[in-house]
């Protein structure tokens, strides 16, 4: 009876296994010998703006091992120690964990995995895992960003664009022996992976190689603690250069994590000015021949403000205001706007708003509004204090004169390039007037002037070209109270050449120069860029050879350096604005 009932219970059990159950059972059976393997998308390319290799994936592969399936890892170790450049006993720690998968190593090339592979060693798998290739090495990275070990970019326009640069994972199932191995023409699925787009930029290789050059130069010179550039083609308003650096602690200048001239803002100083000139020229409260007397020093609200380089009561005009970069006067000329004018001439000329890049991390810069200012505001304001900006803002509001009082977009990515090589734009902000040409047009005769012989930025000069622009110097804020931190500045020139027919705007900033002026530091960094941009760009000169602008006329002059930071107030409060 025992008997009959055993037989029975294996008859049934036979039946459930052969019959009933089979597919589970075929199942189990399956995946004992299917493996799933992910197949990575290959990540988009970064190209310059002529075509030139920034970010490319190249292939390599990950080395992974099952070792459960490993029976004498001291003996793998001896082997693959040489070709992977790895210590024998790390090797063997890492293929004695018994956890059924561990990385061996990641990302090595082609040709190494091939030794490996042919050493057909039990209970190692291969995957392909592209690695993130920069060809031009350090070129432009605080603008392309970086990506992680797992394909995924984490900032810069890696980041931004992350989700059109890395495409979608395929997988395939092979059939795997009891070694681990996989058996040749065993492969059950495949779906394919989706290559990720490409972007192609605005960036100038060669450009932005010279500027970050010229750049490096002047921060080991003047023993700066970073810097930054921005060059755009004037007319388009495409970046093409963006280097930022900071120093090296004995070394050479390296990269900063990000592009500063997007994600730092500071007080500008006198390069502020623009707003004040702008808008008292085109609510036609002055002319570039107004006089004005000029004092030695100006109070406003309990401060007292001051010119760089002392002076008694003078008589200038605003053009020579503006070329010698006199605080007092551009107060003068300020006070004509009055508060609720200043504050909106500042942001006509794009301060306190975005760019429209979307970069991570960019900054709108700071503007409050005149309900909130002290009684020194309009002091201060008109001269590039109490308020803060980035490069970028900097770049367009003076790219803004070079059109013809029209604000021009920046752009970065020119388009996303698709399968077949279908180009994609990347739609950037409308254009909009702000000033009127001929507002605009005696705005660049007088911003001619500052780079002449008795302006504040002679060294901005280009040979054979005409330039337009202004100098900046501003000290630092302080970070552990109120007023400024003694002896630091942030030296800055902004332009365009040729000044009547514009085709670059550059900005260039150093943090912590010396000496701290922006006509002394930054006016050379921006006369070395243009004139290797413009031979790049084969730009004509704009007038005859060696003029560099008007000269102002009149007593004093800023010197070949610039002022200094120009503003003595109440002992109670600290300034910072300058030449």
């Amino acid at each position: 009876m025992v008997m009959t009932l055993a037989f029975v219970a294996v008859a049934v059990r036979l039946t459930d296994v052969q019959v009933i159950s089979t597919r589970r059972y075929t199942s189990y059976g399956q995946a004992e010998l299917l493996h799933t393997v992910e197949l990575p998308a290959e990540r988009g390319t970064i190209y310059g703006s002529s075509g030139t290799v920034l970010a490319m994936s190249v292939p390599e592969t990950d080395i992974i091992a099952d070792d459960f399936q490993i029976h004498d890892p001291g003996a793998e170790a001896r082997q693959l120690a040489p070709l992977l450049h790895q210590s024998q006993a790390g090797l063997r720690a890492t293929l004695s964990q018994r956890s059924g998968f561990v990385y061996v190593a990641r990302q090595v090339s082609e040709g190494v995995a091939a030794k490996v592979e042919a050493l057909n060693l039990p209970g190692l798998t291969f995957q392909r895992d592209p690695r993130r290739f920069e060809p031009n090495g350090n070129l432009a990275l605080p603008l392309l960003g970086q990506v992680n070990t797992n394909g995924v970019g984490y900032s810069g326009l890696e980041g931004q664009y992350n989700q059109v640069l890395r495409g979608r994972s395929g997988s395939e199932v092979v059939q795997l022996d009891p070694a681990g191995r996989a058996i040749p023409g065993g492969t059950e699925r495949v779906k394919p992976a989706v290559p990720g787009k490409s972007l192609v930029l605005t960036l100038n290789k060669a450009i932005e190689y010279e500027a970050e050059q010229a750049l490096s130069r002047e921060i080991v010179q003047s023993h700066a603690k970073a810097g930054w550039a921005v060059v755009l083609d004037a007319r388009t308003g495409d970046i093409l250069a963006m280097p930022s650096l900071v120093a090296g602690h004995g070394g050479p200048p390296r990269p900063s994590s990000s592009p500063l001239a997007l994600t730092t803002v500071y007080e500008p100083g006198s390069v502020a000015k623009l707003a004040t000139f702008a808008g008292a020229l085109t609510e036609g409260l002055i002319t570039p021949q107004s006089v004005f007397t000029v004092p030695p020093d100006i109070t406003v609200g309990g401060a007292v403000f001051s010119d760089a380089e002392p002076h008694g009561t003078e008589h200038l005009t605003a053009t020579q205001i503006l070329a010698r970069s006199s605080n007092i006067g551009t107060i003068e000329v300020a006070r004509e706007l009055g508060p609720k004018g200043l504050y909106h001439w500042l942001r006509a000329i794009g301060w306190d708003r975005p760019s429209g890049l979307s970069f991570p991390g960019e900054s709108v810069g700071i503007l409050h509004p005149p309900s909130t200012w002290s009684g020194s505001a309009m002091g201060s304001m008109p001269i590039g204090q109490d308020e803060a900006v980035t490069g970028l803002q900097l770049a367009d509001s003076y790219n803004m004169v070079a059109n013809g009082g029209m604000w021009v977009p920046p752009r970065l990515v020119r388009y996303i390039l698709g399968p077949g090589q279908a180009r994609h734009p990347v739609p950037t902000g409308r254009r909009h007037r702000v000033v009127s040409p001929t507002v605009a047009r005696e705005l660049t005769g007088m911003f001619e002037h500052v780079v002449g012989t008795n302006g504040t930025a002679p060294m901005a000069a280009v040979p054979g070209y005409t330039v337009a622009g202004k100098t900046g110097t501003a000290q630092i804020p302080s970070t552990t109270g109120p007023g400024y931190q003694p002896g630091d500045f942030m030296a800055s020139f902004v332009g365009f050449v040729p000044a009547q027919h514009p085709a670059l705007t550059i900005e260039v900033t150093l943090e912590h120069p010396t000496p701290i002026y922006g006509g002394s530091v930054a006016a050379p960094v921006f006369s070395q860029i243009a004139q290797y941009a413009l031979r790049e760009l084969d730009i004509p000169p704009g007038s005859g050879p060696g003029r560099s602008g008007q000269g102002a006329t009149g007593p004093g002059s800023g010197g070949p350096g610039g002022g200094g930071p120009g503003t003595t107030i109440a002992p109670s409060t600290s300034s910072g604005a300058g030449q």
